[in-house]
């Protein structure tokens, strides 16, 4: 007698059922982790950026240089990545006046601003560019430094310069 080799039909659509439903559970958490990737990557980098803007002030401050003119409106604005970085990231474009390559940093020509094009529109709300992108400026924070003082330069941020918004937040 001679033996059969091979899947039936029906066994054939038991598995490609099999792996459908594998497929339905795994794809959705996979996306999550990617997407949770992307919100941490952004999240490090810009703690990454104030580190740096700190260690920049600190450099200023000893050289006795005009911190507020490092801001982004003021007379000799950084660059945030282009400036402050020794080492930018491998997705950091440059300088440039606008980018739409997505899961890329560049520094806007313009306005001083740091900006981020995110690979998934739907992790951020508010704004109404396309791709949605997250802006970020250097900005100088003023204040007495003791009670009855007038106010002075107290420091530099990086502080988020634009509406939108991570959907977590």
């Amino acid at each position: 007698m001679h033996r059969q080799r091979g899947f039936t039909l029906l066994e054939l659509i038991v598995v490609i059922a099999i792996v459908i439903i594998l497929a339905s559970v795994v794809l959705p958490k996979f996306v999550g982790l990617m997407q949770q990737a992307e919100v941490s990557a952004v999240q490090g980098m810009i703690g990454q950026m104030r580190s740096a803007l700190s260690l920049q002030m600190s450099r200023g401050l000893y050289r006795g240089d005009d911190l507020a003119a490092w801001a982004a409106d003021g007379s000799r604005p950084l660059y945030p990545m282009h400036d402050l970085l020794l080492d930018p990231p491998e997705t950091y474009l440059g300088v440039l006046s606008a980018s739409d390559r997505r899961g890329c940093w560049y520094d806007d020509k313009n306005s001083h601003e740091l900006v981020y094009v995110l690979r998934d529109d739907e992790l951020v709300v508010g704004g109404s560019e396309t791709p949605a992108t997250l802006r970020w400026k250097i900005r100088v924070i003023r204040g007495p430094l003791s009670a009855g003082e007038q106010d002075t330069l107290i420091g530099l941020v990086l502080q988020p310069s634009s509406a939108t918004r991570w959907l977590t937040d």
